[in-house]
């Protein structure tokens, strides 16, 4: 099998949809889980193996399964906590105590103070040499005992590695490469002991024979996707601790990648307007779209799917093999009708064909266009986060490519994408379209733009109190254990509660545009996605930290907070006498918010997308894939963290 139908998602994703979760046994949905384990597909991976608990609960392997996911989608300290149960419970085994090992290594690499980062890498070494020292005692030198060996060995040496202690890094490195070694003697082979084999080499500092190790492991047949990016992210962080630099060098240029692209670009010309992408240059745009997919490597593609760039591009990728991650703004009719038919000739069949294909295809909403053009801009944003967050979880940035004029462009245009790009990433790969133009043998004479290409909207909503759609954030907080608040004390606990979370707001660069207060619960609409992220985690703070036992006839109080952004509707309320917020995306942030775990803050899979892209100080852990409030149906869900681990996150928790 070649690597790149292992990549290939597209058969895992619908084997999961056609799964039949009740006749399915463990050892079914192990092999379903591990194999989305292997191609990337994490987030599939922990919802598969969530899914199989609820059927079959105690299942160790499941359980480890589901952390090790939970790790691999960067939920490190979600999976910790699964995994210490495990231990709790006398899972002391090899695998338990080496995949909590690698959660607290992970946490340890994202900490943002030393003393955590400390803390965490006397926790990981710790629980890796329990795990290597437990199978060395009761070995017994055959395959089964070696193979549990070397996995633990090699981190120990890897930790002690990164936190200098050279010394023991040498001694534990040296019996890892002696371990793979017995083990090939014994007809014994794999990708991860030729990996191991070579970061050994590599921590020994024998750089050129882990080069060689490392590129033989890659050409494995067994070799796969997630697997080399868990052993580049570590080489590189080794080769980062040299004096060399041309170490880390030598490391970037062995390790495949997988590839992952977010193209964008110039539709096919309407008539009437100025050339820019004429019908008679997609034979030329299309060859260029190859060649930067082949210099890319690209085996992941993220994209909208108008005629012109992005359907060439998404027929490029299918024929190369690779994933296709579709996103369109609105409803697919609409889209048709505003990106699509209006190019003439066969590209609504070739955009029914190029979703067909599609391994996953998302909506911004589900409503229709309205005249919105933010919607553009809002579904470019959320696609490039998409492709930000795969790239995460492989330890891969991704790359942009698009075909452009080089000119600004309008609201949700190839311009604006550019430079948003620019901010957050690499330089883009610009394919330029003046260059196809002067390659066409029979230039066309330019024409003067004339009349609307989209349909207007007209609202509908009446004459004095019309209803207006635009791109907001939607944040829900609600107390919990308000009801045993003690009656003659609900003035204190209000006047705290609204109070606390009034001081905060004054501390934001953009209050909200709109807010509500019903006792125990608050509601606030948002033009600043980073004000609504801001304020979340002040409010959970502010609770957490609070003294409310006073307040109450018994127990805690906690908040449980919710975040989604949308498209909404604003419309003047004859009741509240102000502006109101209404629609199907305020609705989805309200029924986030009694499913939150409390104490916390849950987002939605588009404000994840969102911090992916644009918000540097914020990050997320993956929840699951959740049953929200009233029946609303099942969406991914991730819990809002400020960047890094803090001394104030230990104490949060």
């Amino acid at each position: 099998m070649s690597q790149l139908s292992k990549r290939n998602a597209l058969s895992l994703r619908r084997e999961w949809r056609l799964f039949d979760q009740d006749r399915g046994t463990p050892e079914s949905y192990l092999k379903l889980c591990n194999r989305m384990i292997e191609v990337g597909e994490f987030l599939l991976a922990h919802d598969v193996a969530r899914a199989a608990l609820d059927r079959h609960k105690n299942n160790k392997e499941l359980s480890q399964r589901g952390a090790h996911a939970l790790c691999k989608a960067g939920s490190p300290k979600l999976a910790t906590k699964l995994l210490e149960e495990l231990v709790a419970s006398g899972g002391r085994d090899v695998e338990t105590q080496s995949l909590l090992a690698s959660a607290y290594k992970d946490l340890c690499e994202y900490s943002t103070s030393e003393e955590s980062k400390f803390r965490y890498a006397d926790l990981a070494i710790a629980r890796y040499e329990e795990a290597y020292n437990a199978q060395i005692q009761k070995s017994s030198g055959k395959v089964e005992d070696l193979e549990k060996q070397y996995y633990p060995c090699i981190n120990v040496a890897f930790m002690h590695f990164m936190f200098h202690h050279f010394d023991d890094a040498n001694v534990y490195a040296k019996k890892a490469r002696e371990i793979c070694l017995e083990l090939r003697k014994k007809g014994k082979d794999s990708y991860w002991i030729e990996a191991t084999e070579a970061e050994a080499s590599l921590i020994l500092g024998q750089v050129e024979a882990a080069t060689e190790s490392y590129e033989a492991a890659f050409k494995r047949e067994d070799a796969q996707p997630s697997s080399i990016a868990s052993t580049r992210k570590q080489a590189l962080q080794i080769a980062a601790m040299f004096e060399d630099k041309s170490v880390r060098k030598k490391m970037e240029k062995a390790f495949p990648l997988l590839g992952i692209v977010a193209c964008s670009g110039h539709v096919i010309d309407n008539p009437g307007r100025s050339k820019r992408f004429p019908p008679e240059a997609e034979s030329e745009a299309k060859e260029e779209i190859e060649k930067a997919l082949e210099k890319l490597g690209a085996r992941c593609g993220y994209s909208s799917a108008a005629c012109g760039t992005d359907i060439l591009f998404l027929e490029a990728m299918a024929e190369r093999g690779g994933e296709t991650h579709v996103f369109l703004p609105f409803s697919k009719e609409e889209f048709i009708e505003t990106s699509v038919r209006r190019a003439g000739g066969n590209w609504v069949s070739r955009f029914e064909r190029v979703l067909d294909h599609a391994t996953s295809v998302h909506y911004v909403t589900n409503e229709g266009y309205y005249g919105d053009d933010s919607l553009f801009t809002f579904c470019n944003q959320v696609m490039l986060g998409f492709a930000a967050m795969r790239g995460r979880g492989l330890d891969e940035d991704p790359n942009l490519l698009v075909i452009w004029d080089g000119e600004p462009g309008a609201t949700g245009g190839t311009g604006e994408l550019v430079e948003a790009w620019r901010d957050e990433f690499n330089e883009p790969e610009i394919i330029d379209s003046k260059d196809i133009l002067a390659h066409l043998k029979e230039p066309e004479p330019v024409r003067v733009h004339s009349g609307e290409t989209r349909p207007n909207f007209k609202p509908s909503f009446g004459e004095s109190n019309l209803a207006v759609r635009s791109i907001k954030t939607m944040l829900f907080a609600d107390v919990q254990a308000f009801s045993r608040v003690v009656e003659e004390k609900t003035g204190a606990f209000v006047e705290s509660f609204h109070g606390g979370i009034s001081n905060l707001m004054g501390k934001l660069s953009q209050p909200p545009v709109f807010v509500n207060t019903w006792g125990d619960s608050f509601f606030a609409v948002f033009d600043s996605t980073e004000d609504a992220l801001k304020l979340a985690l002040d409010i959970r703070d502010y609770f957490n930290k609070g003294t409310w036992k006073d307040l109450l006839v018994e127990g805690e109080m906690e908040v449980r907070i919710s975040m989604h952004a949308g498209p909404v509707y604003e419309e003047f309320d004859p009741i509240l006498k102000k502006r109101n917020f209404f629609g199907r995306h305020v609705n989805q942030a309200a029924r986030i918010e009694p499913i939150v775990l409390p104490g916390s803050v849950f987002v939605s899979e588009t404000v994840a997308a969102l911090i992916s892209f644009g918000y540097e100080k914020y990050d997320f852990e993956y929840a699951g894939n959740l049953e929200l409030a009233k029946d609303f149906g099942s969406y991914p869900i991730y819990m809002l963290q400020r960047k890094g681990y803090s001394e104030e996150d230990e104490e949060e928790e």
